[in-house]
């Protein structure tokens, strides 16, 4: 019984353990590539204006077969005595793409794509662009690698 006991032990400790590579350079995540923005609402922006740009964003590259999600958040500032202020303070947004493979076959995909296809693409591109530029203020972009 103890044997059985030892032997289940060790066995899982091994599975538990599973030896994750950490990525030490970008080019090396193995799990989820992400690319984040945190902005801040303009003077004549508006939280329904900045969310419809998400929508439009992530339309774009869904309709297009990305294998991507994009992620709208909200950010409220915490006091000092860790209560959360009520007030927005950013708006950020989390664009995270399944793998560096997936990002690798859409930049294919745009490479591929006729001249007339690729106008439209960028007419699409420039107009969830044109929403987000209406609406907010990027004060922050980094390039983030989501551990599995």
């Amino acid at each position: 019984m103890m044997l059985r006991f030892l032997i289940m032990f060790l066995l899982s400790g091994m599975i538990i353990a599973d030896d994750h590579k950490i990525p030490e350079s970008f080019e090396d995540c193995e799990g989820r590539i992400a690319n984040y923005y945190v902005a801040k609402l303009t003077p004549r922006g508006s939280l329904e204006g900045w969310y419809k740009a998400t929508e439009m964003h992530r339309e774009y590259y869904q309709s297009r077969g990305g294998k991507v999600n994009i992620y709208p958040s909200l950010q409220y500032r915490v006091d000092e005595e860790n209560n959360t202020e009520d007030k927005i303070f950013r708006v950020s947004s989390l664009v995270v793409w399944d793998s560096q493979e997936a990002w690798n076959e859409f930049r294919e995909f745009r490479n591929n794509r006729s001249e007339d296809e690729a106008k439209e693409d960028r007419k699409e591109y420039d107009a969830f662009v044109a929403m987000y530029d209406r609406h907010n203020e990027v004060t922050a972009q980094r390039r983030i690698c989501l551990l599995n």
